[in-house]
């Protein structure tokens, strides 16, 4: 009996040691499979609360390098350049991973090593309606309005000034209204007219003299203000022979300069006449030396010459190309080099007894506002047909009214007499083919100027 007690005591034993060591550790529970899940923060590593059975990092302790545990976003957040993107650096004061080379800007920048940022470069980073624009004379390259969509309300993009204008009635000031056939706010009131000017139809134009600035005279034909000197002119400024302030900062050519100064192409600016490198820096009927780096006469194409003359042997003189060198009503033997009226030609002349011209010509009209003058006008195919100063232009026939009778067109077909409004000149009568257009029966002759005598280009 005695053998059996110490077996059953032994039993006993083992039972309450296995009662006091569980599976799962200390601060841990037993789920349902066998899982040990947590119970107590006891459970969790340093840094992790154990939240509904699971330890979930809520310290900077268990965050990985660089980064911070945040409260506000209950995650780890990056806090130095350690935990960045490759390429990039953590910038405190922006609290954020920026770019810090070429390789990660975006398309259309470029990495500044000076502002340690990207930075646009091209006009695919530009906003809506912008372009980029390099910069010139030290400035700034940078994106530029370049359309009407980066222009504020009731504003439009004006290429011509590279500005955005007022483009409705709306934003004109007060006694301007909006005319889209100028693009610009128009005066229509009796005082938006500055001091000594008054208003005729839509523009303002100055009373007299007095109305204009120092050395400015009023041009009492155009109503506008005209330069006497370059006084009269803003800085950079000089005034030209039709008395128009220009700028020698913008210059395409030798004639757009005052005397005594060239265009400089390299700059598109008018500079003194002086030492030169190119023959651009020469005035015109001059080139420049490569042996002595001076302006010399000569040329080396006609583009060197004053206008009307031409480069002949390397020197310019008058030598007409076309009939546009030569006075009003000569033509050009382009073998010579020299003009001269034809002989039997009525170009320009007052049209005889019941409309007589003579052979190959034809009594014409301008169909312009006031011109009730006729003149002969020669047959022709081109404008070489036609001597300085005239242009060879289409003609059509007037008909005495509706049902009135017309020639039939060049090439056949059937032509009808039907009216049309003209500007200034009421209902008038034209012969008119299928189209409903008036027919062009022949081509002639006639001056450029749109009267007569004819004027030579200038």
């Amino acid at each position: 009996m005695k053998l059996l007690r110490v077996t059953a005591l032994l039993l006993l034993a083992g039972c309450a040691r296995s009662a006091l060591n569980p599976t799962c550790p200390n601060g841990y529970t037993e789920a349902d499979g066998g899982v040990c899940v947590c119970q107590t923060d006891e459970g969790c590593p340093t840094g992790f609360r154990c939240e509904e059975a699971v330890c979930v990092c809520r310290g900077t302790d268990c965050c990985p390098a660089g980064y911070e545990y945040s409260a506000q976003s209950e995650a780890c957040v990056c806090k130095s350049s350690e935990c960045c993107p490759r390429d990039h650096r953590w910038l405190a004061d922006q609290n954020k991973c920026i770019c810090d080379d070429e390789n990660c800007c975006p398309d259309g920048y470029d990495f500044d090593a000076d502002a340690g940022a990207c930075s646009c470069a091209g006009t695919s980073c530009c906003p809506l309606g912008f372009e980029w624009t390099e910069a010139t004379d030290g400035g700034t390259s940078k994106c530029t309005c370049a359309d009407d969509d980066c222009c504020p309300v009731d504003y439009r993009y004006d290429p011509r000034t590279h500005e955005c204008v007022c483009g409705k009635s709306d934003c004109c000031p007060p006694n301007f209204e909006y005319r889209p056939e100028f693009g610009a706010c128009v005066c229509v009131g009796a005082s938006c007219c500055p001091a000594g000017f008054h208003r005729d139809g839509d523009r303002c134009v100055c009373d007299n003299n007095a109305s204009c600035p120092a050395n400015q005279v009023c041009n009492s034909t155009s109503g506008s203000c005209q330069c006497v000197n370059n006084a009269g002119c803003p800085a950079d400024y000089f005034c030209n022979s039709l008395g128009y302030c220009q700028s020698a900062a913008a210059c395409t050519s030798n004639l757009d300069c005052p005397g005594g100064t060239f265009c400089d192409v390299t700059t598109t600016r008018c500079v003194p006449n002086g030492v030169c490198t190119l023959d651009e820096h020469c005035a015109l009927d001059n080139i420049c030396s490569t042996a002595t780096l001076a302006c010399r006469s000569g040329c080396r194409d006609d583009g060197d010459c004053t206008p009307k003359n031409s480069c002949v042997m390397g020197q310019c003189s008058f030598f007409c190309r076309d009939n546009s060198f030569c006075p009003a009503k000569q033509f050009c033997n382009k073998t010579t080099g020299t003009c001269a009226e034809r002989p039997g030609r009525s170009d320009c002349d007052s049209c005889g007894t019941f409309g007589g011209c003579g052979a190959g010509a034809t009594c014409l009209t301008f169909l312009t506002e006031g011109q009730t003058t006729s003149f002969c006008g020669q047959d022709c195919n081109t404008d070489n047909d036609c001597p300085s100063g005239f242009e060879c232009g289409g003609v059509i026939h007037e008909c005495g009214g509706t049902g009135g009778g017309c020639e039939s067109p060049p090439g056949g077909g059937t032509a009808e007499c039907k009216s049309f409004d003209v500007e200034n000149e009421g209902t008038l009568f034209f012969c008119t083919g299928s189209n409903g257009q008036p027919i062009e029966y022949q081509k002639s002759c006639a001056p450029q100027s749109g009267t007569c005598p004819a004027v030579a280009a200038p």
